[in-house]
């Protein structure tokens, strides 16, 4: 669920692969999306994400925001928050009152997290156009899958996004679990440059009555 969670925010704001891996069109709409995007000093993004597997019957959803600036992101959902402040990621469980800190240099090279956002598709995955249509909002749409070369080492067979083409901008990010789970991200807004304070990015344990920190 982690991986999956944090795969999405990559997919709604990654960047455009090598060409051998993308058809042209795919190709295009990557790169147009990656350049207007990492020109961002920051960005705020809110959301909402629904889960659902039909065999386990599960059909969940819940909403969050997401806020980057540099190496610093916060991340906030209805279940949990995660700071990194450039230097360490701390993710605070509203259920179990813990907050796990790791330095940024335990993270994987490769793992997905919004610090590599916006360059984790310069490799690993395939893509090509699905379709391009004009959706009932009367938005332009270039839906677009995205295949991982290793499949047999991802949680996932599939990501599919869905872009405004006009806009240059990411309406929702649908992942295929291999457990038969769908995961469907829709993004309700998104703030550019918007003025943030480096302190949200800190965790302060002193707005947190009870928590158990964990290193």
């Amino acid at each position: 669920m982690k991986r999956l969670f944090t795969l999405a925010l990559v997919a709604l704001f990654g960047a455009a692969g090598l060409a051998a891996q993308h058809d042209v069109k795919s190709k295009d709409m990557l790169d147009k999306l990656s350049a207007k995007t990492k020109a961002y000093k920051t960005v705020e993004v809110k959301f909402s994400v629904n889960i659902t597997n039909t065999d386990q019957g599960i059909d969940q959803t819940q909403t969050g925001t997401l806020k980057m600036k540099g190496d610093k992101y916060y991340l906030k959902l209805d279940d949990k928050e995660i700071f990194c402040d450039g230097i360490e990621v701390t993710t605070y469980s509203k259920e179990t009152k813990e907050a796990q800190v790791i330095s940024v240099d335990e993270l994987d090279d490769d793992a997905m997290s919004p610090k590599n956002m916006f360059s984790i598709y310069e490799q690993g995955f395939k893509t090509k156009v699905k379709s391009e249509k004009v959706d009932s909002k009367g938005r332009n749409v270039m839906t677009i899958d995205m295949y991982p070369l290793k499949p047999k080492e991802k949680d996932y067979t599939m990501v599919r996004l869905d872009v405004d083409k006009d806009k240059l901008q990411f309406i929702k990010a649908t992942i295929l679990g291999k457990n038969g789970s769908y995961y469907y991200y829709t993004v309700n807004s998104i703030t550019p440059d918007a003025e943030m304070d480096d302190n949200i990015f800190i965790f302060d344990k002193t707005k947190y009555p009870g928590v158990k920190v964990i290193r």
